[in-house]
């Protein structure tokens, strides 16, 4: 991040307008940068305005624990005012250098680009190992990785015979893992971790149909004569061409379907239910369909890179947490599942990061053995 694009950043926060995308996108910075010395402002001075910061910040009053999410973010705004042109971090020096050392030997660090392509014919592919560039081609499709770490399928024919044996693959992401893949149609797929997508090697005339387990967020290209479905073990989404996300892991009590453009039908298999999503609205399927306006940015945040709560219990915050970085979280008191956090903080830092920073809101505390988290109450 640039100097002026920080200050305008934080500029933005002070003033309310910063969006947890943008904030996020502070903290990461401010991680990623040695923090500057200061000693020419008096501390004295430095608590005085570091106070006037603090009062002007808007305040959440609700009974859900918000996470302290910008460790220096406000002492950054101190220095902005102190010094005009010059952005600096000086305050939580060493309560940052805390954190780092916080159960440090057993630190575990953040997922990244991994998955396994699993090819019609049976053949395995380590998309992390493998080189950029062509990696297999099957029947007039080309399956290429770009240098971003992403899988782009080509398909020289379209298959225009809808009864046609259509070869299917499957990518799959292992926890710590995620990928994204540029579908046969031109449709975009994120993969999130512990997740899998099943989908044909070239979508025909009659349907664009793809199998998910765990999550996923979907741009589909827009094809008003061929609908695009989405399966999974008890729902199917179907669009036109549209931005949405599916949670839909086996660990969690529900699937959530989040529209964030266009226009989906969400359809219960068992029950035949059906329900239309407007934008900002999400579709929580059980036995039934209940649709609910939410916030559309927290479902897709995992894909910006983030880990975004609101009023969300421990037990759901740690899975997220034990899929990313590939721990099992085992809690050594039941009560503190449904205790609530709300916040978001960049997941491309050090779990211990992560967890300082849920442990500063009081009640609970962790220790890292091997890969495993246990939580306890405080």
């Amino acid at each position: 991040m640039k100097e002026q694009d920080a200050k305008d950043l934080l500029k933005r926060y002070i003033a309310g307008n910063c969006t947890e995308q943008e904030k996020g996108l502070l903290e990461t910075w401010y991680l990623q940068h040695e923090i500057k010395d200061l000693s020419q402002i008096a501390e004295e001075d430095k608590e005085k305005q570091l106070d006037e910061i603090f009062s002007s910040l808007p305040i959440h009053h609700n009974h859900a624990r918000r996470i302290s999410l910008w460790p220096g973010i406000a002492a950054a705004a101190v220095a902005l005012i102190a010094l005009g042109s010059a952005l600096y971090f000086y305050r939580y020096k060493l309560p940052m250098q805390e954190v780092a050392q916080h159960q440090y030997v057993n630190d575990i660090k953040p997922g990244g680009n991994k998955a396994v392509l699993t090819l019609a014919d049976g053949r395995k592919v380590v998309l992390e190992n493998a080189a950029n560039g062509d990696i297999a081609k099957q029947a007039g499709v080309t399956i290429t990785k770009t240098k971003d770490g992403q899988l782009v399928y080509e398909v020289a024919k379209v298959n225009e015979d809808p009864d046609a044996p259509n070869p299917l693959n499957t990518i799959t992401t292992p926890k710590g893992g995620q990928y994204q893949i540029s579908l046969p149609d031109g449709s975009n797929v994120w993969l999130n971790a512990a997740s899998s997508l099943r989908y044909p090697l070239g979508f025909n005339k009659k349907e664009r149909k793809v199998e998910l387990t765990g999550e996923a967020y979907f741009e589909v290209a827009h094809n008003a004569a061929t609908p695009f479905k989405v399966k999974t073990n008890t729902q199917e989404v179907e669009v036109l061409g549209t931005h949405f996300n599916i949670s839909s892991y086996q660990d969690d009590e529900n699937i959530k379907t989040t529209l964030l453009e266009g226009s989906v039908k969400v359809s219960q298999i068992q029950s035949k239910v059906s329900k239309l999503l407007k934008p900002g609205q999400q579709a929580i399927v059980t036995n039934t369909i209940n649709v609910t306006n939410v916030d559309a940015e927290q479902a897709i945040a995992w894909k910006e890179d983030l880990f975004m709560f609101n009023e969300d219990n421990l037990d759901h915050i740690m899975r997220m947490i034990a899929r990313w970085y590939n721990v099992e979280a085992v809690f050594n008191d039941e009560s503190l599942k449904t205790e609530l956090y709300s916040g978001s903080v960049s997941k491309f830092v050090n779990v211990s990061h992560v967890l300082k920073k849920l442990e500063l809101m009081g009640g609970v505390q962790f220790t890292i053995e091997n890969r495993i988290i246990k939580v306890s109450k405080k």
